[in-house]
Protein backbone atom coordinates (compact mmCIF):
# COMPACT_ATOMS: atom_id res chain seq x y z
CA UNK A 1 0.00 0.00 0.00
CA UNK A 2 3.27 2.47 0.28
CA UNK A 3 6.84 1.82 0.14
CA UNK A 4 7.84 4.56 2.21
CA UNK A 5 9.16 4.92 5.70
CA UNK A 6 6.62 6.12 8.11
CA UNK A 7 6.89 9.33 9.69
CA UNK A 8 7.24 8.96 14.11
CA UNK A 9 3.43 10.11 14.11
CA UNK A 10 2.33 7.55 12.18
CA UNK A 11 4.28 5.10 13.86
CA UNK A 12 2.84 6.60 16.90
CA UNK A 13 -0.64 6.15 15.38
CA UNK A 14 0.27 2.28 14.81
CA UNK A 15 1.43 1.81 18.31
CA UNK A 16 -1.91 3.38 19.91
CA UNK A 17 -3.97 1.53 17.69
CA UNK A 18 -1.97 -2.03 18.07
CA UNK A 19 -2.50 -1.55 21.90
CA UNK A 20 -6.16 -0.73 21.76
CA UNK A 21 -6.44 -3.70 19.31
CA UNK A 22 -4.74 -6.05 21.75
CA UNK A 23 -6.77 -4.74 24.20
CA UNK A 24 -10.63 -4.85 22.93
CA UNK A 25 -9.88 -7.56 20.53
CA UNK A 26 -11.27 -10.21 22.84
CA UNK A 27 -13.66 -8.63 24.61
CA UNK A 28 -15.56 -7.51 21.04
CA UNK A 29 -14.90 -10.85 19.80
CA UNK A 30 -12.52 -9.69 16.57
CA UNK A 31 -10.17 -11.04 14.75
CA UNK A 32 -8.41 -9.88 12.40
CA UNK A 33 -10.64 -12.09 9.53
CA UNK A 34 -13.58 -10.57 11.02
CA UNK A 35 -11.97 -6.97 11.20
CA UNK A 36 -11.26 -6.73 8.03
CA UNK A 37 -14.90 -7.57 6.80
CA UNK A 38 -16.66 -5.21 9.07
CA UNK A 39 -13.78 -2.75 7.75
CA UNK A 40 -14.12 -3.61 3.62
CA UNK A 41 -10.90 -5.29 3.22
CA UNK A 42 -10.12 -7.98 0.90
CA UNK A 43 -7.81 -9.83 3.07
CA UNK A 44 -6.64 -9.42 6.91
CA UNK A 45 -2.80 -8.61 5.40
CA UNK A 46 -4.31 -5.10 5.32
CA UNK A 47 -5.54 -4.85 9.02
CA UNK A 48 -2.60 -6.57 9.81
CA UNK A 49 0.06 -3.89 8.53
CA UNK A 50 -2.13 -0.96 9.78
CA UNK A 51 -1.64 -2.48 13.32
CA UNK A 52 1.75 -3.48 12.29
CA UNK A 53 2.83 0.10 11.56
CA UNK A 54 3.69 -1.15 7.48
CA UNK A 55 1.14 1.37 6.03
CA UNK A 56 0.14 4.96 7.75
CA UNK A 57 -3.42 5.39 8.97
CA UNK A 58 -5.36 7.92 7.43
CA UNK A 59 -8.69 9.49 8.83
CA UNK A 60 -10.76 7.09 6.92
CA UNK A 61 -8.79 4.00 8.44
CA UNK A 62 -9.12 5.98 11.79
CA UNK A 63 -12.34 6.32 11.68
CA UNK A 64 -13.15 2.87 10.67
CA UNK A 65 -10.71 1.56 13.45
CA UNK A 66 -12.25 3.92 15.92
CA UNK A 67 -15.64 2.67 15.26
CA UNK A 68 -14.81 -0.92 15.29
CA UNK A 69 -12.76 -0.84 18.60
CA UNK A 70 -15.60 1.41 20.17
CA UNK A 71 -13.35 4.21 21.08
CA UNK A 72 -12.76 8.40 19.60
CA UNK A 73 -10.69 8.62 16.67
CA UNK A 74 -8.35 10.74 18.93
CA UNK A 75 -7.53 7.65 21.03
CA UNK A 76 -5.83 6.40 17.83
CA UNK A 77 -4.55 9.66 16.22
CA UNK A 78 -4.39 12.60 18.39
CA UNK A 79 -3.49 14.75 15.47
CA UNK A 80 -6.72 14.31 13.46
CA UNK A 81 -8.74 15.58 16.43
CA UNK A 82 -6.72 19.33 16.18
CA UNK A 83 -7.46 19.73 12.19
CA UNK A 84 -10.69 18.32 12.19
CA UNK A 85 -13.44 20.96 13.55
CA UNK A 86 -16.43 18.30 13.29
CA UNK A 87 -16.55 15.19 14.31
CA UNK A 88 -15.67 12.58 12.27
CA UNK A 89 -19.46 10.96 10.83
CA UNK A 90 -20.15 7.21 12.19
CA UNK A 91 -20.21 6.86 8.07
CA UNK A 92 -17.82 8.12 5.95
CA UNK A 93 -20.40 7.54 2.30
CA UNK A 94 -20.12 11.10 1.34
CA UNK A 95 -17.00 11.63 2.57
CA UNK A 96 -13.29 12.57 0.41
CA UNK A 97 -9.67 12.20 1.56
CA UNK A 98 -6.94 13.40 -0.55
CA UNK A 99 -4.79 11.46 -2.99
CA UNK A 100 -1.09 11.37 -0.85
CA UNK A 101 2.32 12.34 -1.54
CA UNK A 102 1.82 13.97 -5.56
CA UNK A 103 1.29 18.10 -5.98
CA UNK A 104 0.95 18.88 -9.67
CA UNK A 105 2.72 16.02 -10.46
CA UNK A 106 5.33 16.62 -8.30
CA UNK A 107 6.58 14.35 -5.30
CA UNK A 108 6.29 15.66 -2.01
CA UNK A 109 5.87 14.40 1.63
CA UNK A 110 4.37 17.71 2.23
CA UNK A 111 1.23 16.16 0.78
CA UNK A 112 -1.07 15.04 3.51
CA UNK A 113 -3.73 12.51 3.91
CA UNK A 114 -4.98 12.68 6.97
CA UNK A 115 -7.79 15.04 6.82
CA UNK A 116 -11.39 13.95 5.37
CA UNK A 117 -14.38 16.94 3.39
CA UNK A 118 -18.26 16.68 2.66
CA UNK A 119 -18.70 16.14 -1.03
CA UNK A 120 -21.21 18.94 -0.51
CA UNK A 121 -18.19 21.04 0.61
CA UNK A 122 -15.97 20.28 -2.14
CA UNK A 123 -19.14 21.49 -5.02
CA UNK A 124 -19.79 24.24 -2.54
CA UNK A 125 -16.27 25.50 -3.93
CA UNK A 126 -16.77 23.96 -6.85
CA UNK A 127 -13.90 21.83 -6.99
CA UNK A 128 -13.48 18.39 -7.85
CA UNK A 129 -12.38 16.20 -5.17
CA UNK A 130 -9.76 14.50 -6.49
CA UNK A 131 -8.20 18.04 -7.26
CA UNK A 132 -8.37 18.60 -3.64
CA UNK A 133 -5.10 18.64 -1.83
CA UNK A 134 -3.75 19.38 1.76
CA UNK A 135 -0.50 20.39 1.97
CA UNK A 136 1.87 21.65 5.10
CA UNK A 137 4.50 24.33 3.92
CA UNK A 138 7.29 24.02 6.10
CA UNK A 139 9.25 26.92 4.05
CA UNK A 140 9.12 29.94 5.93
CA UNK A 141 9.83 32.60 2.93
CA UNK A 142 5.95 33.19 2.98
CA UNK A 143 5.45 36.23 5.71
CA UNK A 144 1.73 35.86 6.21
CA UNK A 145 1.63 32.98 7.82
CA UNK A 146 4.39 30.67 9.91
CA UNK A 147 6.22 27.60 8.89
CA UNK A 148 3.79 24.55 9.40
CA UNK A 149 0.83 26.03 8.18
CA UNK A 150 -1.67 23.79 6.08
CA UNK A 151 -3.06 25.33 2.73
CA UNK A 152 -6.21 23.23 0.95
CA UNK A 153 -5.36 23.76 -2.34
CA UNK A 154 -6.48 22.98 -5.85
CA UNK A 155 -4.10 21.25 -8.02
CA UNK A 156 -6.18 21.91 -11.29
CA UNK A 157 -4.58 23.82 -13.92
CA UNK A 158 -5.26 27.11 -13.22
CA UNK A 159 -5.56 28.88 -16.85
CA UNK A 160 -6.30 31.83 -16.18
CA UNK A 161 -4.96 32.63 -12.69
CA UNK A 162 -7.00 35.29 -10.41
CA UNK A 163 -5.92 37.27 -7.62
CA UNK A 164 -4.63 34.43 -4.37
CA UNK A 165 -2.50 32.73 -3.02
CA UNK A 166 -0.38 30.64 -5.13
CA UNK A 167 1.11 27.18 -4.24
CA UNK A 168 4.42 27.37 -6.96
CA UNK A 169 7.61 24.95 -7.44
CA UNK A 170 11.17 27.24 -6.83
CA UNK A 171 13.95 24.28 -7.53
CA UNK A 172 12.85 20.81 -5.41
CA UNK A 173 10.86 22.88 -2.78
CA UNK A 174 7.40 24.28 -2.99
CA UNK A 175 6.39 28.01 -1.93
CA UNK A 176 3.60 30.06 -1.19
CA UNK A 177 2.68 33.34 -2.54
CA UNK A 178 0.02 35.58 -2.69
CA UNK A 179 -0.61 36.83 -6.88
CA UNK A 180 -2.12 40.34 -7.74
CA UNK A 181 -2.79 40.44 -11.06
CA UNK A 182 -2.60 44.07 -13.18
CA UNK A 183 -0.46 45.30 -15.85
CA UNK A 184 2.37 43.02 -14.86
CA UNK A 185 1.94 40.80 -11.98
CA UNK A 186 2.94 41.02 -8.28
CA UNK A 187 4.46 38.22 -6.60
CA UNK A 188 3.94 39.39 -2.63
CA UNK A 189 5.72 37.60 0.79
CA UNK A 190 4.06 40.04 3.41
CA UNK A 191 6.19 43.19 2.58
CA UNK A 192 8.48 41.86 -0.12
CA UNK A 193 7.09 42.19 -3.51
CA UNK A 194 8.74 41.21 -6.64
CA UNK A 195 6.79 42.22 -10.43
CA UNK A 196 7.28 39.98 -13.08
CA UNK A 197 5.67 40.54 -16.81
CA UNK A 198 2.61 38.20 -17.82
CA UNK A 199 4.79 36.28 -20.07
CA UNK A 200 7.30 35.34 -17.24
CA UNK A 201 4.38 34.54 -14.95
CA UNK A 202 3.21 31.86 -17.42
CA UNK A 203 6.53 30.77 -17.22
CA UNK A 204 6.50 29.81 -13.50
CA UNK A 205 5.35 25.93 -12.60
CA UNK A 206 1.83 26.66 -10.45
CA UNK A 207 1.19 23.77 -8.56
CA UNK A 208 -2.12 25.19 -7.20
CA UNK A 209 -4.18 27.79 -6.26
CA UNK A 210 -5.14 28.32 -1.69
CA UNK A 211 -8.87 27.21 -1.52
CA UNK A 212 -8.14 28.11 2.56
CA UNK A 213 -5.64 28.23 5.05
CA UNK A 214 -5.42 26.27 8.17
CA UNK A 215 -3.68 26.88 11.79
CA UNK A 216 0.29 25.25 11.77
CA UNK A 217 0.29 21.64 13.42
CA UNK A 218 2.67 21.60 15.95
CA UNK A 219 5.26 18.81 15.70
Amino acid sequence: MTNRSLTQEELDDAKRLRKLWGERKEQLHLSQVKAAKELGYNSQSAVSQFINGKVPINVQTAAKFAKLLKTNIEDISPRFGKLLTQPIPSSLDGFVAPTTGVLGGVNTDACLAWFAWSEEFCASINVAPQHLKLVKIEDDSFKEYPAGTIFLVDDSRQATPVDGIYLLQQADKIIARRVTLGDDVVLSSGKQKQHVSRDTFALLRILGKVVCVFSPVSK
